[in-house]
This record gives structure tokens, C-alpha cells and sequence, in this order.
């Protein structure tokens, strides 16, 4: 909030000594536009913060973008930006008064433009929550007019760190194996929260899911697997090797694990090595079809996305429908993760070709385009690749199911052989018609 009567942390901003502006609180504050090129910036951190305060966060432009970040809420400072401009870089949106702004700052709800073209034909609006003023992975407590940061061994341990009790809600259930029989829920291995290093036993544990309905389960994990640690998933409620899904290990955490099984029922095997460094998984299911409050149907029975992950760059839907229509990209294009603004169209995704920086337009996978072939870890790669003797899929999907599988390195020294075996033969052949004609001669 913008005041002068603010207490403990404020944030001081002017373009001269006079006319000053106040900010505090974690509320972003409107656009601050300056009456010249330069701006005086004052940090006042109280001692009464008791150490729960998280600086602030500014960014700026004048003519192109720059970045600086303070020592938590976020403050936007445009300078007499330069006017009448016909054209901007890729990242920049251009302002019907000529101003170029960064394109991340399009349809944010504030009016940096100065005649708000910056917020017209902002449809959708954007649903994606206000960024956190704590680092990824923490837990937030906002008390008052500061945010205080928890680390997140906090989070479900069963004491009330922070005042309104958020770091104790919606706590998945942390028994080591049970039988579960809602068509939704949620359930997490013992040491997800809790992390037992002691242990000089093996941790075993086995949860059965059954629906009591027909339509197939949707399972999600967050994986935190440690070396040697292992998760089985099983279609049905049977843990044989016939019924296996997909066998998960720590190669897998990097991304969110997404299974289906045929029917309602499922069952889901943790085995966890004595004094394993990892903190198992944390696991959602739901009948498909079916999405939980505050959820948005990805259409046709593909799923279900929520609020925070709607076009955040990373496709939750088979069909793309999260990052569809998002306001920092032209129509009929999808936005790269990070938040960067930088976007691709449909043709350009899954050709196993990288159009964004980190490679997102080649994540998750649902199907590939023509020429590729898609892996069983929702990637894809040539089509020529297939069958080629070598695993190019993490999973080595490339090289099952082979008529004759043949390494590249053996095509090639099969065909350079047998191109000299030709070459002899025909020398051979020259040979023996040269020997031929002369013994006629001899005989003549």
C-alpha cells in the first residue's frame, strides 16, 4: 500500500527530494512514473520486523528494459520512457502512444502504457496468482503487513508455525500403506514430510486404490526419491509384474508423474533404502473425468488443471487447453516456461527440434509430429531413429518391439563392405575375361 503513515519496512521513492512516495505492505503497488530520468530509491528496514520482512522487488524501464532487484513486494518504476516509437524488440509490446513495455507487464491489471492500451482485450483474464514473495519451495506466512518465509520441513509437522495455522492444512495422509476408497483423495509416503535417516531398515509400504467405479484413476505424484529408492504402480489392485504400470526411481523427479490405469482400481508399492537420502512422494488421484474444486476440465476425460498452472509453459493437458489464449502471445501461439514471453506455434512443438530456451515446447509430450517418434517418457525423437540399435528414449521405447535390430555402426560397415566386395568382384571378373581372351589368342 502507498502511505505516509507506514510503519517498520517502507520503501522510499522520488524524483526529487519533495513529492516523495511511500510504499509498504505486500500489495503491488500502482505504476510509479517519474518526471525524469532519475529516481531517488530509499529502504528503511525497522528493527521491530523481527527479521519477517523480505525487502522488495523492482523493476524498471526506460527505452529497454533493465532489471533490479532489492533486498516483498513488487515495485514497478517507469521512467519518462521515450514516446512515438513504430516498432519494438520481440519481448517488448508496443503502447498506442508509442511506448515500448516489456510484454510480461501486458494485462497485469496495472496501466504502465499511461493510456491503457497495455490492458485492453486482456480475455482470458489471467488467473495465474500474484508471484510469491517467498523463494520457490518455502512457505509463506503473511501476517500483517509482512510475509514471513518458512523453510519447508515446517510444512505438515504437525505444529501451528505460522499464526492462521496455513502451514497444517490440507495435509495428505502419511500412513505407510492403506486402502483407499473415495473416487479422490490424497495420500504421501511417511517420509515425505518427516525424513527418517536413522532407519536401518528397509521402509515397505503398499496403498490399494479402489474407486468403486469403472472409469479408469488418474494419479499424480510428486516424486522425491533418493538413489536405490523405488516406486511401483500397478494396474489394479494385484502387484504382479503383468499388472506393472510404470516403475519410477530417481531419475524420475524432475517432473510431476502422471498415470492412468484401465480401471477404478490401482495400488501403488514404495520401497525405500535404509538411511536413504530422499523424502519419497506426495500422491493425488482422482476418477478421470472428475475434477476437484477450484479445477478446470482439460475436456474429453484428459485431466483436470488448476489456476497456478494455467499458462505457466508447461502443457497439463493433452490438448494444450491451459495454455491456450494465454495474454502474452499472439493468437494460435503458446508460451515457453519461465515466464520469459517468449512463445511458439502448434507446428513447432514435439518436432524434437528446441524452439524456447529451456526446451518446453519438447516437454510432455502427448503426441509428436509427423516424422517423429513418440517415447513412453512423452518425448520424441526422428522417426529414423527407430530401430536403429541404439536407445535414444530414456525408457528405450525406440528399440522395442524390433523386427531386427540392427546398430547404425553395423549399416554402415555392412555397406562400406559390401561396396569393396563389389569392387573385387568386378576386378576379379576383369581379370578372369583379360585371362580368358589371351589363352584364344594362344590357341589361334
Amino acid at each position: 500500500m502507498e502511505s505516509g503513515g507506514c510503519m517498520g519496512d517502507w520503501l522510499l521513492l522520488t524524483p526529487t527530494w519533495s513529492g516523495e512516495s511511500r510504499l509498504c505492505g505486500s500489495v503491488l503497488p500502482p505504476p510509479f512514473i517519474s518526471t525524469r530520468g532519475r529516481v531517488w530509491l530509499y529502504f528503511h528496514s525497522g528493527t521491530n520486523s523481527s527479521g519477517q520482512a523480505q525487502g522488495f522487488r523492482l523493476s524498471y524501464i526506460r527505452g529497454k528494459q533493465e532489471h533490479f532487484t532489492g533486498p516483498a513486494a513488487g515495485v514497478q518504476v517507469l521512467f519518462n520512457c521515450h514516446l512515438g516509437q513504430s516498432s519494438c524488440q520481440s519481448d517488448e509490446f508496443l503502447c498506442g502512444n508509442g511506448k515500448c513495455l516489456p510484454r510480461s507487464w501486458k494485462c497485469n491489471g496495472q496501466d504502465e502504457c499511461g493510456d491503457a492500451t497495455d490492458e485492453h482485450g486482456c480475455f482470458p483474464p489471467p488467473t495465474e496468482p500474484l508471484p510469491s514473495l517467498c523463494p520457490l519451495g518455502s512457505l509463506p506466512c503473511t501476517e500483517a503487513q509482512t510475509t514471513r518465509c518458512l523453510p519447508p520441513s515446517l510444512r505438515c509437522n504437525g505444529d501451528r508455525d505460522c499464526r492462521d495455522g496455513s502451514d497444517e492444512l490440507h495435509c495428505p495422509d502419511t500412513t505407510c500403506g492403506k486402502r483407499l476408497g473415495n473416487f479422490y483423495g490424497s495420500f504421501a509416503s511417511p517420509d515425505f514430510f518427516h525424513a527418517d535417516r536413522s532407519s536401518v531398515t528397509e521402509l515397505r509400504c503398499s496403498w490399494l486404490l479402489d474407486t468403486q467405479d469403472p472409469k479408469p484413476i488418474m494419479l499424480q505424484l510428486d516424486l522425491q526419491l533418493g538413489p536405490g529408492d523405488s516406486l511401483h504402480v500397478y494396474d489394479g489392485l494385484l502387484q504382479r509384474a503383468e499388472h506393472l504400470l510404470q516403475l519410477l526411481s530417481h531419475h524420475n523427479n524432475r517432473r510431476p508423474a502422471l498415470l492412468e490405469s484401465s480401471r477404478g482400481q490401482m495400488s501403488v508399492l514404495y520401497m525405500a533404502q535404509p538411511h536413504s537420502p530422499g523424502r519419497g512422494f506426495n500422491a493425488t488421484y482422482q476418477v478421470k473425468g472428475y475434477c476437484f474444486p477450484g479445477e478446470h476440465p482439460c475436456g474429453s476425460e484428459q485431466g483436470c488443471y488448476s489456476d497456478h498452472q494455467r499458462c505457466d509453459g508447461y502443457w497439463h493437458c493433452p490438448s494444450g487447453r491451459d495454455e491456450e489464449a494465454c495474454a502474452m502471445c499472439p493468437d494460435g501461439e503458446f508460451p515457453c516456461e519461465g515466464g520469459t514471453g517468449a512463445c511458439y506455434a502448434a507446428s513447432e512443438r514435439c518436432n524434437n527440434q528446441k524452439k524456447c530456451a529451456d526446451g518446453s515446447d519438447e516437454k510432455n509430450c502427448y503426441d509428436c509430429q509427423p516424422g517423429n517418434f513418440h517415447c513412453g517418457t512423452n518425448l520424441c525423437i526422428f522417426e529414423t531413429w527407430r530401430c536403429d540399435g541404439q536407445e535414444d528414449c530414456l525408457d528405450g521405447s525406440d528399440e522395442r518391439d524390433c523386427l531386427a535390430a540392427v546398430p547404425r555402426k553395423v549399416i554402415t560397415a555392412a555397406l562400406i563392405g559390401s561396396l569393396v566386395c563389389s569392387l573385387l568382384l568386378v576386378i576379379a571378373l576383369g581379370c578372369a575375361l583379360k585371362l580368358h581372351a589371351l589363352r584364344n589368342r594362344e590357341y589361334r
